[in-house]
């Protein structure tokens, strides 16, 4: 049966300050020092003081699935309702709403890239969703791309990639540095070391609650000269998103999840790649 639900109202959403849990995922030792038992790190119940988003709501209504989609916040309402009256063409007129709009979607652009601590020669490219972001990156792949990547992965890092390698699900921290060291060692003897490769990765997963190693498997995917690709769709809300800190080359989200209106998404990451893809249409 299908209710209609007519008059949004506001209700809150609690959200802990970033600062209280930037350290939840210490530094690692060397992957051949990590030990076989240590397990995977679940994410804590916050219980540091909060502060409160106003979203919008329907009466009668209490929504408990935040980590598939999370109500728009009120912010993000007003802000898309404030620029409706300005609506024009981005980047296609030299008139002066077409102007307008252009700045606000460069402005947000640079919003986006400070929020997930894009470096300077980052690009930074808006599509409808995490799951587009990455098919997006699978389509600007070079040819003959090996891509890495675990079983166990949300959909969205899953499909995209046709004939990768899927390596098991690790019971441990440790367990994923090492198959992941020892898959990119077995793959570079059987693979030219000019030949690109790619591991994908969730940083977080709303199905356990677990926090990947992504630092600890980035610096094994470099050091065999591989690239690394994080879908940070669930990471985004809850933990602080640096691309640096992380060591990825390419980051993946979704604005639904982030108390943004549907149909907005984000690939983060080194240009080299995409700039040399055909168009992505």
């Amino acid at each position: 049966m299908t209710a209609v639900l007519d008059a949004p109202c506001q209700t809150t959403a609690r959200t802990a300050p970033i600062t209280t849990i930037a350290a939840t995922v210490p530094a690692a030792p060397p992957a051949d020092a990590l030990p076989a038992e240590a397990p995977v790190v679940i994410a804590p119940v916050v219980v540091a003081p909060t502060s409160q988003i106003a979203v919008l709501g329907v009466p009668g209504q209490i929504n408990l699935d935040h980590a598939a989609t999370a109500p728009c916040a009120q912010a993000a309402s007003d802000a898309v309702t404030a620029l409706l009256p300005w609506y024009a063409s981005v980047h296609r007129g030299a008139g002066a709403l077409s102007q307008r709009c252009t700045l606000a979607y460069e402005r947000a652009r640079q919003t986006v890239g400070d929020f997930v601590g894009a470096r300077a020669d980052d690009h930074v490219i808006f599509t409808r969703n995490t799951t587009d972001a990455l098919n997006l990156l699978a389509h600007a792949l070079p040819a003959g791309t090996t891509v890495v990547t675990f079983g166990g992965e949300h959909h969205a890092n899953l499909l995209p990639w046709k004939n990768c390698l899927r390596l098991p699900v690790p019971a441990s921290h440790g367990e994923a540095v090492r198959s992941l060291d020892a898959a990119l060692t077995e793959l570079r003897r059987d693979v030219a070391e000019e030949r690109p490769l790619l591991v994908s990765v969730t940083a977080a997963t709303n199905v356990t609650g677990e926090l990947w190693p992504v630092r600890e498997l980035a610096r094994v995917a470099h050091r065999h000269g591989a690239r690394l690709a994080v879908d940070a769709a669930q990471l985004a809300p809850h933990r602080p998103v640096d691309l640096a800190d992380l060591h990825a080359d390419y980051l993946a989200l979704s604005g639904h999840k982030l108390y943004a209106p549907f149909g907005a998404g984000v690939l983060v990451g080194r240009g080299d790649w995409l700039d040399a893809a055909a168009p992505y249409l």
